[in-house]
Parts: structure tokens; sequence; C-alpha cells
């Protein structure tokens, strides 16, 4: 009995001296031996293909026979010597091609095509791909060769060596692989004990986060390096050439930084202030069709925020396009792409990956099929965009018959020793059926969309798709207007149903498509889907969204509604304005006196300011907002007020602000989810309802 009470007495003492936030992190530091390395961070067993690292190791069979051999999703079946799709991996068969069975190699010669969801053919799949494309035409040119197609969608450097490494089992006669987008360094919040007080020390100093940044790409030049290397060296064990084919990215009609946002990092008290001083200058410059003097304003916000803000690398290539400086906009956009942002994790290869591919690549003996160099040979132009493309890094059907005529060109080269032309390779490529090919953009359209694309690209992609395959116009875009437009989750939703009917609508719909719902929500989508096809704004709105036929409606809806999306957004009880102007679009039944319900701060904020309230482009009132909670209430004359949608916009005070970066220091020593963007102001209750 006294040992336990001396047990519990220690363990008291022990409590109290840890309990400080910034000792208990350094405890488990300290008991953390694991140091980072290379090797290390490309094996990490992480992602949907965890489950399968027994299988393709051949460790264990699970239901089938103990040791038996596996590709990916793929088992070996004794009798035949085949590779079945195995049912135990059925939750994982949407990521792969659909291809029940790998039959025994023949007499032709076979290549082993691996890759990630770009190599998959990313809303194509799975009636359309590259791998497809490849066989086609390399069947145009020479003898047949058999192409296996064993791209995965959502594959990481560590999955991607494995099942090279398992593609033995087939007996290819060459490598082929397509990837480069998902190769990163992990997040920050997953740093090991040896970068744990850099990192730390980087992430409260000036000019910290560009050098934290750089950190990440070498981070990712490693991981880079390591990858190609151990895929040589499966190559060279199976005695056969290796392809590298190295992705490109959508620079001209793609924003890293979402319509509507900033991602300014945390800065300085003074640095901050200015930031949004000289870049709201450069935005009205730029409006008023002063783009040199736009481009002067927006280098001195680069200069305070150390080229780690997409926004204003983006707003420097709007203005250096209107002057005729295409390199420079070109090279702009490109270090836009190149951020690290642990707020909006998306698939693309950063540059310094790029380059890493080119050089070890040809250290190794690889063949590298350089798609950037293939693109402005075809092409003829330096800033490729929705000509290749469907969103960030998804190609498009011309996109794909481009890509694989250069693959093409690097087989034959390493299978017959010969040369092939690569116009005569891309009209050998098959395209899509006007089906699959309008659906691709349609699905594109609710994908650019949910990224925060704007109306222009989004309207393209679904008046692209009617004209693809007019069907889809008159049948299947209504039906996405009516899916998304209620408050009821689109699963339960008939006309959901009917949309994925279709395999392409149903392997995007099902797997990445729901990560929103309701008027709030999609309301940039829906606004893209009337501004493409105008007689879809005369459908009735939802009763649910519509203040008249409901009390109340909390315009945070779309706040609560989608926290499960890990790469964009944070379980956080408020939502963080990362925008200088906050909208919100909602629905009235008519012309009435609404009241506004607001809680709200400005985090860090030294002093009060005010809150500009904009309803419909009018001035309707200021609310007082300070560091602390704020609870407020404002009414809305009704003349200001109309019948339909009607646009609540919130103009955030750039009021002076604590450097906030020591918190975040904290943060990350703590072992939370950082967020290194500057928050404009935090909303915790934001409802409208009719005015008593």
């Amino acid at each position: 009995m006294g040992e336990q009470i001396t047990r519990k007495e220690l363990a008291t003492r022990l409590a109290e001296a840890i309990k400080d936030r910034a000792t208990l992190p350094l405890l488990q530091l300290l008991c953390d031996s694991q140091v980072e390395g290379v090797g290390e961070v490309a094996d990490i067993w992480t992602g949907p293909f965890s489950s399968l690292r027994d299988d393709i190791l051949g460790f264990s069979g699970g239901e089938g026979e103990a040791g038996a051999r596996a590709v990916g999703i793929w088992e070996e079946e004794p009798t035949t010597g085949e590779f079945v799709r195995s049912r135990r991996h059925i939750d994982l068969w949407r990521f792969c091609a659909n291809v029940d069975r790998i039959r025994k190699k023949g007499n032709r010669k076979r290549v082993a095509f691996l890759g990630e969801s770009v190599a998959r053919g990313f809303f194509f799949s799975p009636q359309y791909g590259p791998a497809q494309v490849l066989e086609k035409q390399l069947a145009a040119v020479g003898p047949s060769v058999e192409v296996v197609d064993l791209a995965q969608s959502n594959c990481g450097p560590w999955w991607l060596v494995e099942m090279t490494r398992a593609a033995a089992a087939l007996q290819p006669d060459a490598i082929v692989v397509f990837a480069g987008n998902n190769w990163r360094a992990g997040s920050l919040s997953r740093a090991s004990t040896d970068a744990f007080v850099q990192d730390g020390g980087l992430l409260a100093e000036d000019g910290g986060l560009s050098a934290l940044m750089a950190r990440q790409q070498r981070r990712a030049a490693e991981i880079a390096e390591h990858t190609v290397r151990e895929l040589a060296k499966a190559a060279h064990d199976m005695g056969v050439p290796l392809i590298l084919v190295l992705p490109e990215i959508n620079v001209a009609d793609w924003l890293s930084c979402p319509i509507g946002t900033l991602d300014v990092p945390l800065m300085s008290e003074l640095d901050t202030v200015a930031w949004v001083d000289v870049f709201s200058e450069a935005r009205e410059a730029a409006d008023a069709g002063d783009f040199r003097e736009a481009e002067d304003r927006v280098q001195e916000a680069i200069n305070l925020d150390g080229g780690t803000c997409s926004a204003s690398l983006e707003l420097l290539a709007h203005v250096q396009l209107k002057q005729g400086k295409t390199r420079e906009a070109s090279a702009a956009l490109r270090r836009s792409r190149d951020i690290v942002d642990e707020t909006r994790v998306l698939p693309g290869i950063f540059s310094v990956v790029a380059e890493v591919i080119r050089k070890v690549g040809r250290e190794v003996g690889a063949l590298v099929v350089d798609l950037p160099h293939v693109y402005h040979q075809h092409f003829g132009n330096s800033v490729p965009g929705r000509g290749q493309f469907l969103d960030y890094c998804h190609l498009n059907a011309e996109g794909i018959r481009v890509a694989m005529a250069g693959t093409a060109q690097a087989v034959v080269q390493a299978l017959f020793h010969s040369t092939a032309d690569l116009q005569r390779l891309v009209e050998a490529g098959p395209s899509p059926s006007p089906e699959q090919e309008g659906w691709a953009h349609l699905l594109a359209g609710i994908h650019n969309a949910h990224w925060g694309q704007g109306t222009e690209i989004c309207s393209f992609h679904f008046k692209r798709a009617a004209s693809c395959y007019p069907p889809i116009g008159e049948i299947s875009i209504p039906l996405v207007y009516d899916a998304f437009r209620h408050g009821v989750p689109p699963l339960l939703l008939s006309c959901f149903g009917e949309l994925v009917k279709n395999q392409i609508a149903s392997t995007y719909l099902m797997g990445y498509g729901l990560i929103g719902r309701g008027l709030i929500r999609e309301h940039d989508l829906l606004k893209s889907i009337v501004a493409a096809f105008p007689s879809l704004g005369n459908i009735s709105s939802d009763p649910d969204f519509v203040l008249g036929e409901i009390d109340e409606l909390d315009l945070l809806d779309a706040h609560w509604l989608p926290l499960m999306d890990g790469n964009r957004w944070y379980r956080r009880a408020f939502k963080a304005a990362y925008e200088l102007e906050s909208a919100f679009p909602f629905f009235s039944a008519r012309s009435q006196k609404l009241e506004l319900s607001i809680v709200s701060r400005v985090p860090g904020a030294r002093q009060s300011g005010d809150i500009i309230v904009k309803l419909n482009g009018a001035q309707v009132g200021r609310v007082s907002v300070q560091d602390q909670w704020c609870d407020q209430r404002i009414v809305l004359d009704s003349s200001r007020v109309k019948q339909g949608l009607n646009s609540l916009r919130l103009i955030w005070p750039n009021v002076p602000r604590a450097d906030l970066r020591p918190s975040l220091k904290v943060r990350f020593e703590t072992g939370q989810q950082l967020d290194t963007r500057t928050h404009f102001g935090h909303l915790h209750e934001l409802r409208i309802s009719a005015a008593t």
C-alpha cells in the first residue's frame, strides 16, 4: 500500500513538472529515437494501400494461400499462374485499372506501366487512360506490345517502389513510371527529432517561413532522388530498361490561391499591415488598367512575404501577362505552384523534384520523357493550361495522347532500338468516345468549382461537356445542379443515383466529389453551371435555404459540414477568414427586414476596428471587432433585401495585430496541425433571420 502511495505521489509530481505545454513535447521527442532519413521518409506505409504491404511482399496471403505473390490488388492464382483481382481489396479497386485478370506473359513484349492518378487517367478512369493509348500507339509503329496498366490513384513514392519491385512477377520487358506529382515531404507537424529544433525556430523568425519552405523542398528532392534510385535498382534487378515520364502541371489555368481568398503568411505586426496595404493598392491599380503600377506594388508585397504567397505571385503573373511579359508571368506562376502550404495540399510536381528526376534519371541510365519539353515541342506554347489539362495536373484527352506519344518514342528506343515520329504517334493514339470526353469535362467542372477556381474556367468545362456529348447538357448537367443545390446530402437524392449509373461519374463522385453540399457551400458550383446554362437559374430554390420559408439561416452552415476534408479545413469551432472580404450568399422569399447576428474577432488585434457590412453591393452597417469575441446584431432594411439571391459581404479591418508566430511555434512543438497563414478574422456565429 505504501509503495502505491509513493508511486502516486511521484506520478503527481511528474505531471506537475511536465504539464507546461512546452515541456511535454520535449519529453516526447526525447523518448523518440527515430531520426529523419531519406529512406525512412520514402518508405512510410500510409495511405489507402498500406493494407497491402504484407500481400505485396508475400508475407501473408490472407484468405488465400500463405506466401502467395501479389502485384497490388492482383494476387497470383496457384493453378494458372495468372494474377487475379482480389475481392479482399475491393475497396481499393476504384484506384486501379478495371482489370479482373492479368494473364501470363505471351509472345509479345510486355511493358509494366506504373504511376499516380495522372497515369491512371483521372476523370476518364476506368474507361479511358494513358496505358490504353500507349498500347495503341506502339502497335501503329512496330511489333505489337502489351501494356499492363498498374497505375494507381493516390499512389505515393513508397508504394510506387514496392509496386515496381512486385511487377517483376509479370516478367516485363520494360518499366514505365509516370509519376512525381505526389513526391513531397511529410507535414511539419510530423517532423522528426532531428528537424524539430531548426523547424520550430524558423517558424518564429522573419523570413523563417521562406527558409522552412526551402527545407521542405530539399526534403522532397531527397525523397525524389531516393525514389528514382530505388526504381532504377528494381529495373536493374529485372534486367530491363526504365523509362521515367516527367509530369507537367497546369500553369495557365489553375490558381493555387482559390478565388476570393489569400494565403498570406504570418508576419510581424508592421509587415502584415504593410502587406495588406500594398497588395490592395496593386489590385486597385490592376482593376484600373495601370498594370505597370500594379506590378511595382505587388513586387513590394512579394518582398514582404518572401515569395511564400500564391496570391501575390498570381497577381504578379496577371499584370505581367497584361503587359505581354509571357515568360516572366510563366515563371511567377510556377513559383506559385512550388509553394508548400499545409492548409491546401494538392498534387503537382515541384520544380526541384522535376530537376532531380531529370538529373538522377540520367545518372542511373533511365530514359527520361520530359513532358514540359514534349508539350512545348508539340503545342508551341510556354504556358500549358486548358489545352492539355482538366485541373491542376490531370490531363485532358489531347494531353494524354501527346504525353503517351512521347512515352512511345522512348519505349520504341528501349525495346527495338528504333525511332518513331512524334506526330505520327499522336495521330495513332485513340481518343475517348464523345460521351467519355463529355463526362470528363463535366466532372472537371465540379472539381474546379470545389477547389475555388472561379466561374470562367468551371463554366468552360460544363459547356465543353455538352458540346462533346449533347445529352450531358440536356440530362446530366441538370441532374448535377439538382444534386448539389439541396440541404439533403446528394447521396440520398434520386438525381444523384441517376448520375452514378455512369461508370466514370461513379468513380469520381463516390470517391472524390462529395466534399460539400447545399446552396451556401456549393454556390460557386451552381453559379458556374448557370453561367453555362442560364435556364437552370429559373429552378426554384430549396426551401431549406430560403428566408421566409424558414425563420433563420446559419450562414456558417457551409463551414460546419465539410470538416471531414483534412486537405483544406481544420476542425475548429469558428470559420477562419483567409480573405479580406468574406462573401455569403442567401435567398429571401421576398423583400423583408432582416436581422444579422454576428460573433466575430480579429485574432491578435491590438486595437478595435470596424467590419463593414455590405448587402448586394451597398454598405448597410458596421460592427466593432477586436481580439476578443464580440456578439453584435444589426438590422438590414427591407429596401436592401431582394427577392431571390442576395450577397452579404464582410470587409475585415486592417488593424495592427500582434505577431502570432510564437504561438505557431508552440503549436508545432505540441504536435498540432499547423496553419502558417494569416487569419484576417474569425466568425463563431453568422445568422440571419426575419427582424421582429
